[in-house]
């Protein structure tokens, strides 16, 4: 074990708001298993370029599968239902519009069955990545669109143009799927079914999109929550909206003759247990919380998901919370003190806690994409050492990291020697967990 050095500041790494510090494995080393994975992200186009033709849009994917062999991950977790649509051949959803440019239209082939058979020549596992709840990814407004004018921009087959009733807006001018509505819950839960069913996928994954990170516009929900349950605050109103559709989820993948299984990748920081004294009293603070600064966003208040609940019922399968954070952050601004806020240790430690408490498999989500060219991101041994730090745990059972571009990228210095980096410490091929 040994400490870490700080790489901006000097001096060794510490604990939030602790004189404690963080030691790290001196190596990482090999296993006979361990789950490696990628995330591959298709809205936006983030990992990939529409397609122009068959034969060339074949041959990148078949490129993004060596290039995943070449680092010795074993596992994609590809995004195939980026919003409200599909990178798969569906009755439920219509042929995504990041495909082709155009919604609805078919590519020529089922590209979720052709890739699962490509990646498993290469030994390597495929997760189907939904989004539950996401229609747009654009404002409506920038487009001169309100709600009606957008969904007719649809395919017809699409969910939200067939009901509109169950399309809700974000202050931010985006449409997602009403998350309260019994219609979209048992919607997304038999889009979910529909592709364990159907294609051989190791799991089907959700991200961190449930509620969204912006204010909703619903003038009829506190309508519905009084209709619903009246006895709930809308904030657990919410929550219980959420975990309705994961329960869902999770029962109709257990009626399945095979075993898929149900993971999530919820926001780094479930809850913190730092407390701001105000005027009028205590503020935040949950006593089984993460070591955090109380100013932290955090998922079970900002995102309305209760991940916690869900791994104490067994819900899911595993648990990749998004650790996207360095070692060492901190927040200087000018005039302004130092600020601590979040550190990866913390949050790590808090995640292995709670998983041996519920019996759940943890992945750490590490941010890949986070290298840059200052700062501590620009330290090409920040996720090694992040590895490290994997290494004193006893529970923790791999890894994903975000997002496939960046094993490509080459505008970032420290993003290309971390790479040379990984495949030091990663030098054979491992089974997945």
């Amino acid at each position: 074990m040994k400490k870490v050095n700080r790489f901006v500041r000097g001096g060794f790494v510490q604990y939030f708001d602790s004189e404690q510090f963080v030691e790290i494995a001196e190596s990482i080393k090999e296993k006979k298993q361990e789950t490696r994975g990628i995330w591959f992200s298709t809205v936006g186009n983030i990992d990939f370029e529409k397609m122009t033709d068959i034969d060339s849009f074949q041959e990148y994917f078949k490129g993004v599968i060596q290039k995943v062999k070449e680092y010795h991950f074993n596992t994609v977790v590809f995004q195939v239902r980026p919003s409200n649509d599909a990178f798969y051949q569906s009755e439920l959803n219509p042929w995504s519009r990041f495909i082709t440019g155009e919604e609805g239209k078919n590519p020529g082939f089922d590209f979720l069955a052709w890739f699962i058979a490509e990646a498993k020549k290469e030994q390597i596992d495929v997760h189907a990545w939904i989004n539950p709840y996401r229609i747009s990814t654009t404002k409506m407004s920038d487009q001169g669109l309100n709600k009606m004018s957008y969904l007719e921009t649809l395919s017809e087959k699409n969910f939200a143009r067939l009901h509109p009733e169950c399309v809700i807006e974000t202050e931010l001018s985006k449409l997602i799927l009403d998350p309260a509505s019994e219609a979209v819950q048992a919607f997304v839960s038999d889009t979910a079914l529909e592709i364990a069913r159907n294609y051989d996928v190791k799991a089907i994954h959700i991200d961190d999109y449930f509620y969204p990170y912006e204010a909703i516009i619903d003038p009829d929900e506190e309508a519905k929550r009084e209709c619903l349950n009246p006895d709930l605050s809308l904030a657990d109103f919410r929550r219980e909206n959420v975990s309705k559709l994961m329960k869902q989820i999770s029962d109709k993948l257990k009626t399945l003759p095979k075993k898929v299984e149900f993971g999530i990748s919820p926001f780094g920081i479930y809850r913190t247990n730092s407390v701001q004294f105000e005027k009028n009293g205590k503020v935040g603070g949950w006593e089984k919380g993460s070591n955090n600064h109380y100013s932290c966003y955090q998922g079970y208040e900002g995102l309305y998901a209760d991940v916690l609940l869900w791994m104490q019922k067994g819900w899911i399968d595993y648990v990749v919370p998004q650790v996207y954070f360095e070692l060492d952050q901190f927040v200087q601004k000018e005039n302004e003190p130092l600020l601590e806020r979040v550190k990866y240790a913390d949050l790590v430690d808090w995640w292995t806690w709670a998983c041996k408490e519920t019996k759940m498999k943890l992945y750490i989500g590490q941010g890949l994409y986070r290298y840059s060219k200052e700062g501590n991101w620009s330290n090409p041994e920040e996720i090694i050492n992040q590895l490290k730090y994997n290494e004193t745990k006893d529970n923790i059972a791999g890894v994903v990291m975000f997002t496939y571009r960046n094993l490509v990228k080459e505008d970032i210095p420290a993003l290309v020697e971390a790479r040379k980096l990984l495949k030091e410490v990663w030098t054979k091929p491992v089974l997945p967990r």
